[in-house]
């Protein structure tokens, strides 16, 4: 890879994470979406959760939403059988002041369209006590079964954010669109969106669904499968691992291979990242995320560092990244400053390639990718 193709990679990370500045907790996961895959996400959004201050009841509002965004997915997935190449779902999740911000995306087939819009604009013209009665009509007519039907599910989302839907289908061809849903749930407390202040209506209306279709698009793009940024503890960080487990459907040597490389480079995070002004006990703010290339996987992680540890630190990078098979195992084997560095290329088998993107006068935004060829079996330390 050129320089300029690496500057290229590792802006990503910076563009990724000036994205979701303000949030607390983010987590994407672009994909294909089954029953095993979902419960591992929900079972990282529920650690995050969990460790937050929201009430029980509120906790539980989210997680019903997340559960049935995710098998909006899986049904329309199972549904678009002649699309598999581009069949993929989208699932967001952000934290900000006021609210959790959920978005799902699939594919729907175009004449499908207008009877989901009609039952969306339905919902979002009823109040509370509308919604309550529309539910016990729905149930009472037995209008629905295990792949959806009247819309029950939007019916209970809508009930459960007390918000208005936002949503979008975008066009892809003449049979079929991508369509993204989009909802708040308030996590301070239960209201109408009537009587939300005026610091929340802002709040509400920053992050629009056409900012979510352009964010798509940097995913789509540059083929980002899976997301993280937040405060990477260690509870955290097993729950991406066991993600990761379930999306690698490669070779069992790539597969331990990328599951060492991923805790090698979370590690990093956990010990040496500077929070700037997101600081909490037992974690550090950090951003990782997959990619994928043709014959490569790339896993990249960034995090905050002083500006004055720079200097150091590049020289450590060159040093190890020009370094040959014998001083990296002597890195490795007596624990020196750039042993981590070393352990991840003689996983990854290539340079480390790396950017440090200025924030402020003290603090860079300092990216990392390492290179996972997809057909190599070649032992760790083959290299």
């Amino acid at each position: 890879m050129s320089e300029q193709d690496t500057a290229v990679k590792n802006e990503i990370a910076y563009q990724l994470t000036k994205y979701v500045s303000n949030d607390s907790l983010e987590y994407i996961y672009r994909g294909n979406v089954n029953s095993a895959i979902a419960e591992n996400i929900l079972c990282l959004a529920e650690n995050n959760i969990g460790q937050s201050r929201e009430k029980i009841l509120i906790r539980k509002r989210i997680y019903f939403i997340m559960v049935e965004c995710l098998q909006n997915i899986t049904r329309h997935q199972e549904k678009i059988t002649d699309r598999k190449n581009d069949n993929e779902g989208l699932f967001i999740m952000r934290k900000k002041k006021f609210a959790y911000y959920i978005t799902s995306g699939n594919l729907i087939k175009n004449d499908t369209i207008d009877s989901l819009k009609d039952k969306i604009e339905k919902i979002n013209n009823l109040d509370a006590e509308s919604l309550k009665e529309y539910s016990r009509q729905v149930l009472d007519n037995g209008t629905f079964s295990s792949k959806g039907g009247a819309g029950l599910g939007l019916i209970e989302m809508a009930r459960k954010s007390g918000r208005k839907f936002r949503y979008e289908f975008v066009k892809l061809d003449s049979e079929y669109s991508f369509f993204y849903l989009h909802l708040s749930i308030p996590y301070n407390k239960i209201q109408s969106q009537a009587e939300d202040s005026e610091e929340e209506r802002q709040e509400y209306e920053q992050w629009s669904v056409k900012d979510i279709i352009k964010f798509h698009k940097i995913l789509t793009d540059d083929n980002i499968l899976l997301n993280f940024n937040g405060i990477l503890k260690q509870d955290n960080l097993k729950n991406l691992m066991s993600i990761l487990s379930r999306q690698i459907t490669t070779s069992k040597v790539l597969k331990t291979r990328v599951y060492s490389t991923m805790i090698e480079i979370l590690q990093n995070i956990l010990q040496h990242a500077v929070n700037k002004d997101r600081s909490q006990d037992n974690g550090n703010y950090g951003m990782f995320f997959i990619s994928q290339e043709k014959e490569h996987l790339l896993l990249s992680a960034a995090n905050y560092v002083d500006n004055n540890k720079i200097a150091t630190l590049k020289n450590l990078l060159d040093t190890v990244n020009k370094s040959d098979k014998d001083l990296r195992l002597q890195l490795i084997r007596t624990g020196e400053p750039g042993h981590g560095f070393a352990t991840l290329i003689n996983k990854s088998h290539h340079p480390l390639e790396y950017s440090f993107t200025p924030v402020d006068s003290s603090t860079s935004l300092y990216s990392i990718t390492i290179r996972l060829e997809k057909d190599c079996d070649l032992d760790d330390n083959a290299l």
